[in-house]
């Protein structure tokens, strides 16, 4: 079987995961990550494109998903950013934020003066939301420092060359402990949840990144890796953090004014509480089931 070099580790050989609309995706022994062909990678790092400039084709595409997001999923993975950052929340960033329809919720919810939330979008569509702190451009158009954000459904259209600039544009707007929760299909979603959710031509979606694959692009502008227990679809990373509490810790002893912040709206400070419980404890429940059989199985060949 055909291999090739890793795009992703550059460490390990990848063999083929699938064809998708003409183009062969890898999967890396090494790292674990699922990726496009590293010639096509190698295309995207040279200007060229597989969907456009996304365009308003693409984005008329997205809108229905963007509408539902904002106002559910992204809207919980906002507040639980804002649940497991260890410092005071006083600027938060949904970088990569499309159409501002998160920023326009959040706004609306729990902060009615725009003093807190921002929004950064290199490619806002023709329907993008008007209002306060919606900047257009990359993150180097951004003049403040941040306390925590939401990178949703960006990672995977990067090619490593690609993430590795945004991370070391964004810490350069990472406060010291700030908190950075990523929305993206790792491989296990891809290979059990979603298998559809890699997309070149229609949504771009060329890269599921690992967790061991992402880790060191992460840790190379300072910043630490973490997983979200029970979860497929997500990580968090922290720039230059003093403190690695446990996540119960995270979750039931929140900072004081983060939690007084969710609270400002109760159903969306309840709404990510429960999200992040409820797959917390399925991740429990399924590393004790694990035990469990693993001693059933001893006892049964002791």
């Amino acid at each position: 079987m055909t291999t090739v070099a890793c795009p992703v580790c550059r460490a390990g050989r990848s063999s083929l995961h699938a064809s998708i609309d003409g183009h062969p995706y890898f999967s890396c022994a090494g790292c674990g990550s699922i990726h496009i062909d590293p010639k096509v990678i190698d295309m995207l790092d040279g200007g060229g494109s597989l969907v456009g400039d996304y365009t308003e084709e693409y984005w008329e595409q997205e809108r229905v998903g963007a509408i539902e997001r904002a106002s559910g999923v992204s809207l919980c993975r906002a507040g639980e950013a804002v649940l497991y950052c260890r410092r005071p929340v006083r600027r938060f960033l949904d970088l990569g934020a499309g159409p501002g329809f998160l920023l326009q919720e959040l706004h609306r919810l729990i902060d009615p003066s725009a003093s807190i939330f921002h929004g950064v979008e290199k490619y806002p569509p023709p329907y993008a939301a008007a209002g306060p702190n919606f900047h257009v451009g990359g993150i180097e158009v951004l003049q403040d420092r941040f306390d925590a954000g939401v990178c949703i459904e960006v990672v995977e259209h990067l090619t490593p060359r690609m993430l590795d600039r945004m991370l070391s544009d964004l810490a350069l707007v990472s406060e010291p402990g700030s908190l950075w929760l990523f929305n993206t299909g790792m491989p296990a979603y891809v290979r059990n949840e979603d298998p559809a959710y890699l997309d070149p031509t229609h949504r771009g979606h060329i890269i599921s990144y690992s967790l061991a694959g992402v880790t060191p692009y992460f840790q190379a502008h300072g910043f630490r890796v973490s997983a979200l227990p029970g979860r497929s679809f997500g990580f968090f990373v922290e720039y230059q953090p003093t403190e690695d509490p446990p996540f119960d810790v995270r979750l039931y002893q929140p900072v004081a004014e983060n939690l007084a912040l969710l609270q400002r709206n109760g159903l969306l400070h309840q709404a990510s509480f429960e999200a992040a419980r409820s797959y917390y404890y399925q991740s429990e429940y399924l590393v004790r089931t694990q035990w469990a059989l693993s001693l059933k199985a001893q006892l049964q060949w002791g």
